[in-house]
């Protein structure tokens, strides 16, 4: 019984320590696709838009493996208002996608313009609920 007890204390901590780990992940993804966004509109201001098209899309990969780690788009009831996360994290893919777009076609300005309402969906994102 005392053998029972021990192994469901253990399960329970790695567990824990599982669940923290994937948080501290999370968070550096976080904290990632922030730094890209932002050399992103730094590369957009200097009008490079091809720096702003190669941080663009590793912000997206960051923000993809944040998503794998602690999902939010996928969710069973899209009730508007119900998921704040999911709905930022949309507009975040969203706004990035247009910034790539811009700045393919030449079009810094409009680039950087997305990309900071993508940075400030991300930091809404991490604030909502």
């Amino acid at each position: 019984m005392k053998m029972i007890v021990y192994a469901i204390n253990v399960a329970a901590v790695l567990a824990a320590f599982a669940a923290g780990l994937g948080i501290a992940y999370a968070d550096d993804h976080s904290k990632k696709t922030s730094e890209h966004l932002e050399e992103a509109i730094r590369s957009g201001k200097e009008g490079s838009t091809q720096g702003v098209v190669s941080h663009t899309e590793e912000a997206k990969k960051e923000l993809i493996e944040q998503n794998k780690e602690h999902p939010y788009t996928h969710l069973q009831k899209p009730i508007y208002g119900e998921h704040e996360k999911a709905e930022h994290d949309r507009e975040v893919f969203e706004e990035m996608d247009l910034a790539i777009d811009e700045a393919k076609e030449g079009h810094s300005q409009q680039a950087v313009e997305a990309l900071e309402r993508a940075s400030d969906h991300l930091r809404e994102k991490e604030h909502a609920k």
